[in-house]
């Protein structure tokens, strides 16, 4: 389904360039990063078939350039001396993954954190990395049933307890906001981010996964406040993926505006006939209700 979108997806129109010099350049860095971060290894999803895909989104070019984002930051903090406020913060204890399908984003980096490499479920001490942590409670929202099973079998199957890993049916992240508000160290989103007409968001089939409306702004942007809410200050930061279509520099302008978070462009990688890019998010301050 992913790739049949894709071929119906044209590239960028002149109108969603970069405005500013500034973003392009952090566009073209972004892409030099993602030639140069090593590609993350896949969770086993052998427990997976063909009828499962029918029902939630099977991992495609986005959710690799995800995981590889995930992945660089993961490397930087394992090779660092101790946090700078630059980079994941090693004593993470909650994530959150928006719009879950498979769950293969939020298990790969319960993986890595705690020293699990490729497809084993237990790693031998010569495995294990210097930096391990097994205290972290990893969130995964869905709004489609589907993948709320499927992503805790991806979970169990990669060695993942169910005490470390909560799956919650609902949409965006809304029954966890009052429980977890200014304390998610990491949150992930591959939202639905494909222009259709705004009629097509909201189901809650496998159409939820890319039916993103006008821009395919439609989800994006009702998520923004609850990721505003949820990132814990100084040290949270989120990974969302985008398209041109989305208009990433607006975005960029509109959560500093509205919440102070920055946006960074952090890995960028063309995919058929659209340019994707892991938006990495980081809050500036405290969160503040209007």
């Amino acid at each position: 389904n992913n790739i049949i979108m894709a071929e119906h997806h044209p590239l960028r129109t002149s109108d969603q360039e970069p405005k500013t010099a500034e973003f392009a350049s952090l566009n073209a860095a972004a892409e030099r990063r993602a030639k140069e971060c090593r590609s993350a290894v896949m969770p086993s999803l052998k427990h997976l078939n063909f009828r499962d895909y029918d029902r939630v989104y099977e991992p495609s070019d986005d959710t690799y350039l995800l995981i590889d984002a995930i992945g660089y930051d993961v490397d930087a903090m394992e090779q660092s001396e101790g946090d700078d406020g630059t980079m994941l913060h090693s004593n993470m204890l909650q994530t959150i993954e928006i719009g879950c399908g498979t769950g293969t984003p939020t298990v790969y980096l319960a993986k890595r954190i705690r020293g699990i490499r490729g497809d084993e479920k237990e790693s031998s001490e010569e495995e294990t990395s210097s930096y391990t942590n097994k205290n972290c409670v990893h969130y995964v929202t869905d709004i489609n049933p589907d993948a709320i099973r499927i992503a805790k079998a991806t979970a169990e199957s990669n060695g993942i307890s169910t005490e470390h890993f909560q799956a919650v049916q609902c949409d965006v992240a809304s029954q966890l906001i009052e429980k977890m508000e200014g304390k998610v160290d990491v949150l992930i989103f591959n939202p639905p981010y494909v222009p259709t007409p705004d009629d097509e968001v909201g189901s809650s089939g496998i159409e939820a996964s890319w039916a993103g409306g006008s821009n395919g702004r439609v989800v994006i942007d009702r998520a923004f406040p609850q990721i505003a809410r949820l990132l814990a200050f100084p040290n949270g930061v989120a990974y969302m993926v985008t398209v041109d279509d989305n208009y990433p520099e607006q975005i960029s302008q509109t959560m500093d505006e509205l919440y102070g978070i920055k946006v960074v462009p952090w890995l960028r990688r063309r995919a058929h006939n659209e340019y994707l890019t892991i938006q990495r998010m980081t809050p500036t301050r405290p969160f503040q209700e209007d």
